[in-house]
């Protein structure tokens, strides 16, 4: 059995692909384990219960975009959300990681490659999030629905 950590939220435009993508697990019948990578802040919140399945927390850090006090606290912040998803990774023994974009998705790339397990990117939009553009570049996949969507190996 394969153990999935399907990683993305914050908006329906990262949600909406990843529980499309779990149900399709779910319904291949191979009995793969599915777990969902989200914040506690994010549409995925409700969503993800409500379509049966667990939610895994990671804590929300957004990428600092000009330097301020949220920069300083930036990579101290984003080592606790790696080390939270390494956690998850160990305690349900994570096969692969396929990342959606969102909040959730770059600690999950950063914690998947330390943990030696493939990690995939999915980019549902044409134009891809900064957490998918980071990914893209060391991901062991990247699936987009746009052709011509600007992500290395797309």
């Amino acid at each position: 059995m394969t153990t999935y950590l399907l990683a993305g939220g914050g908006t329906a435009g990262h949600v909406n692909p990843l529980l499309a993508v779990a149900d399709g697990l779910r319904a291949r019948g191979t009995g793969a384990d599915v777990r969902v990578l989200g914040t506690a802040e994010g549409l995925e919140s409700r969503l993800v219960p409500q379509r049966g399945y667990e939610l895994l927390v990671v804590d929300k850090v957004p990428f600092p975009r000009r330097p301020d006090r949220a920069a300083a606290a930036f990579p101290s912040r984003f080592r606790r959300a790696v080390a939270q998803v390494r956690a998850h990774i160990a305690t349900h023994e994570v096969d692969v990681v396929v990342g959606f974009g969102g909040y959730a998705s770059a600690p999950a790339y950063v914690a998947a490659r330390r943990a030696g397990i493939p990690f995939v990117v999915h980019e549902a939009n044409a134009r891809p999030g900064l957490a998918n553009r980071l990914g893209a570049r060391r991901a062991a996949g990247v699936g987009v629905a746009f052709e011509g969507t600007p992500l290395p190996r797309a």
